[in-house]
């Protein structure tokens, strides 16, 4: 596949449920010593900083796992979780407003057989379950913390950046509750999860 325009940094110093939204056909690129790796995004949560319980940076809490948060749009925001996943985020709005969007799902695109072996897993040709959740993604991506985490995807020299990818209907974009955040009290009911119909 035939190098793709970067998003660059204006992409995402906007109002986060906006980027979120327009995540939605984009494609992740992940370049590789073996290949590029591409997905398209068809699932992500918008978290909307300080004025949101379900995010890290609710009322402007700030410790080194969070910094990124801060940091200009655009920058990657990687978090681990159960002790052995990694999450990929993007941060949106500008810097010092500290929101993001977790990318939760990909279609495979490109480097479909690297995803497999980074998986270390066989699958069958529809590959639904290659890249259908935030950490398969990560592992599928090869995307780690201490690789990625801080650092700006709008960079020329960004090995993990977006690109424009399927224009897509906005009518084809389903709203949901954000998983896994029970304890956000109210917030937890919020329409924040953004996912594509049919990939």
């Amino acid at each position: 596949m035939s190098e793709l325009e970067r998003l660059k940094s204006d992409f995402f110093d906007r109002q986060t449920v906006a980027v979120a939204k327009e995540l939605i056909g984009k494609y992740i690129v992940r370049k590789t010593k073996r290949g590029n790796i591409i997905g398209k995004i068809i699932e992500v949560e918008a978290y909307l900083g300080p004025n949101d319980k379900a995010c890290h940076s609710y009322n402007y809490k700030k410790t080194e796992r969070t910094k990124p948060m801060y940091m200009k749009p655009g920058t990657l925001y990687i978090y681990f979780i159960y002790g052995m996943y990694y999450c990929l985020n993007v941060v949106t709005e500008p810097e010092g407003m500290p929101c993001a969007v977790l990318i939760r799902q990909l279609h495979p695109v490109d480097g479909i057989e690297i995803m497999k072996k980074n998986r270390n897993i066989k699958i069958g040709k529809n590959y639904k379950n290659l890249t259908d959740g935030p950490s398969k993604l990560c592992m599928a991506l090869n995307i780690t913390k201490d690789f990625f985490n801080g650092k700006d995807s709008c960079a020329s020299d960004s090995k993990l950046f977006f690109t424009y990818g399927d224009t897509i209907n906005p009518n084809e974009i389903i709203l949901g509750k954000r998983i896994g955040i029970e304890y956000a009290q109210e917030d937890k009911d919020k329409l924040l999860r953004f996912t594509l119909k049919s990939p």
